[in-house]
């Protein structure tokens, strides 16, 4: 078990991983219900999302009770030039959700490396779209790194054995879909508000006092709800950004590769 998780090697045990992995669970079932609730909405059955969810939650399960949605997707339908704009929403607002949680995880559990940066970000990255592919195969929405870890880092949790613990205990729940159809949506109404706890939290590393890093922040939050669109709000952050460091000559603030997702994001508003 050591040699697997590198137990030692994080100052941890099993006991301690065992009661961090049943934290990070507890603060993260509420996800068996809301998401089929959310998605069913759209026509899918509760069922059949309640039970990608579960699978996408721990990877690698041989039998689950309703496969109906299991590579039910169209590859081609879904590459039309039409909904590339979705696409992009969906990528950047899952990319950078995971790069945040990952830091700020990473900082919360001093799993930083001597340059100040998340330990093995690679490997987080690489496992983080496996997930979201994965979520995708199955049926459900994207798979990403939950800044409700936290709460398992705070037990104790520093190793693999967490996720694992967590992850297992989500399998019995494919068993009670029926049951857990039942539940009201007022009844996760608390989790939401929790969770939106949780995702507002980050804001507090922003510069406020950097009108040039503030301006772009305040236009993606403050867009996102008004314009009922987190493509819009990604987009003018993106743009604003580049436009503000520009006009300041701060162009050592401008990374090629956002040039190149600016261009994406004209396109996207053209279109």
């Amino acid at each position: 078990m050591d040699k697997l998780f590198a137990l030692n090697a994080n100052q941890t045990n099993i006991k301690t991983e065992m009661i961090a992995g049943i934290t990070t669970f507890l603060a993260t079932m509420y996800i068996i219900v809301v998401n089929p609730g959310i998605i069913s909405e759209t026509g899918m059955p509760f069922n059949g999302v309640l039970t990608a969810t579960v699978l996408v939650s721990y990877q690698g399960i041989l039998a689950l009770p309703d496969f109906s949605l299991v590579f039910s997707l169209n590859l081609i339908e879904a590459l039309r030039f039409a909904l590339w704009p979705v696409v992009f929403a969906f990528l950047f607002t899952d990319m950078f959700d995971s790069l945040s949680t990952f830091i700020g995880v990473s900082e919360a559990a001093d799993l930083l490396d001597e340059d100040g940066e998340p330990r093995h970000i690679k490997e987080s990255l690489i496992t983080d779209g496996f997930a979201t592919t994965i979520s995708g195969l199955s049926g459900t929405s994207s798979g990403t790194a939950y800044i409700e870890s936290a709460t398992g880092i705070e037990e104790g949790g520093r190793s693999g054995l967490t996720a694992a613990v967590a992850g297992a205990l989500f399998l019995p729940f494919m068993f009670f879909s029926p049951l857990l159809s039942l539940v009201p949506e007022a009844a996760t109404a608390p989790a939401l508000v929790l969770v939106g706890i949780f995702m507002i939290r980050p804001v507090q590393q922003i510069h406020w006092s950097r009108f040039d890093d503030a301006i772009p922040a305040f236009l993606s939050l403050v867009l996102i709800p008004l314009t009922y669109s987190i493509t819009q709000g990604i987009i003018w952050g993106f743009l604003s950004w580049t436009i503000i460091k520009a006009v300041l000559g701060k162009y050592d603030q401008i990374p090629i590769m956002l040039w190149v997702i600016d261009i994406f994001a004209i396109l996207a508003l053209i279109v």
